[in-house]
C-alpha cells in the first residue's frame, strides 16, 4: 500500500517533508537571485567607481593638456623672445665689431702718426743738441745731459709722446730763461798757466761771462771765436779789467746798480 494513499495517517506525517522538499528549489532559486543581485550591485558599484575614476582621469588628462598647451605657448613665447634677443645681440655684436674695427684703424693711424711725430721730435732734439754743443758754455754738460736723456726716452719710447713734448717745451723755456737772465756766483777760474784763482763769475744771459778774482789781480772774459768759446785773461787793458771788477761788484750788490761797459767778442771781432 502506498504511503500517500488518501486517508492514510502516514501521509499527514510526510506533508511537512514534502513541503520542505518542494520549497528547496524555490529557496535555491531565491538565493541564486540574491547572489546575482549582489553581484550586479557590486558590478554596478565597480562600474560607477570606474566611471568616476575615468571621469577624474579625463579631468586630469584635460588639465594636463591645458597645462601642456600653456607651457608650450610659454615656451614658444620664450623662444621668440630668445630669437629676438639673439638677433638684437647679433646686431649689437656686429655694431661692436665694426666699431672695434674702426677703432683699430684709428689706432693704427694714430700709432703711425706717433712714430712719424717721434721721428720729427728726434730730428729736432738732435738739432738742439748740436746747437747746445756749440752754444754758450755755461752749464753745458748739464744742459746737454738733459737733452740727451730726452732724446733717448723718445727713441726708446719709454715715455709717452705728450710727455716728451712737455719736457721739450720745458727745456726750450729753460734755454730762453737762461738767455735773458743774469747772475753772479762764486767759483774757481783756471788761468792759461794752469793756476787756479778763487773769485766771482758774472753772467749776462747767453751773451757775456766774466771773472774777477777775490784779490782783484785776475780778470777774464769769455769770447766767442770761429773755433768756439775761449777765455781771455792776458793782455787785457786796464779799462777792461776795471769794468769787469765794477760789473762783479754791482752784480754782487756791493755797489749801486748802474750801466757798466763790458767786453763782448764775437767770432774774434770787435770788443
Amino acid at each position: 500500500m502506498s504511503i500517500f494513499s488518501p486517508g492514510s495517517g502516514r501521509m499527514a506525517a510526510w506533508l511537512p517533508l514534502i513541503a520542505i522538499l518542494s520549497l528547496a528549489p524555490a529557496l535555491h532559486a531565491q538565493e541564486t537571485l540574491s547572489a546575482v543581485q549582489r553581484e550586479l550591485d557590486r558590478v554596478e558599484r565597480e562600474t560607477e567607481r570606474e566611471r568616476d575614476l575615468h571621469k577624474a582621469e579625463r579631468g586630469r588628462a584635460a588639465e594636463f593638456e591645458k597645462q601642456k598647451a600653456e607651457r608650450l605657448n610659454a615656451l614658444r613665447t620664450q623662444m621668440q623672445l630668445s630669437d629676438a634677443r639673439s638677433d638684437s645681440l647679433k646686431q649689437r655684436m656686429e655694431t661692436e665689431r665694426r666699431r672695434r674695427s674702426s677703432q683699430r684703424a684709428l689706432a693704427s693711424q694714430y700709432q703711425a702718426r706717433q712714430k712719424a711725430f717721434r721721428a720729427d721730435l728726434d730730428r729736432e732734439i738732435k738739432a738742439v743738441i748740436a746747437w747746445v754743443e756749440k752754444d754758450f758754455p755755461y752749464q753745458k754738460e748739464q744742459r746737454l745731459s738733459e737733452w740727451r736723456e730726452l732724446a733717448e726716452a723718445n727713441r726708446e719710447e719709454t715715455v709717452a709722446v705728450e710727455e716728451v713734448l712737455s719736457r721739450l717745451f720745458g727745456l726750450v723755456q729753460g734755454s730762453l730763461d737762461f738767455a735773458f737772465d743774469s747772475e753772479a756766483y762764486p767759483g774757481t777760474y783756471t788761468g792759461g798757466a794752469g793756476l787756479q784763482h778763487e773769485g766771482t763769475y758774472v753772467r749776462l744771459g747767453a751773451v757775456m761771462m766774466a771773472f774777477s778774482s777775490t784779490d782783484g789781480k785776475v780778470q777774464a772774459y769769455l769770447a766767442k771765436t770761429p773755433g768756439g768759446y775761449v777765455w781771455r785773461d792776458g793782455d787785457l787793458s786796464s779799462e777792461t779789467r776795471a769794468s769787469i771788477v765794477e760789473a762783479v761788484r754791482v752784480a754782487e750788490g756791493k755797489e749801486s746798480p748802474r750801466l757798466v761797459s763790458l767786453p763782448v767778442e764775437i767770432n774774434g771781432g770787435a770788443k
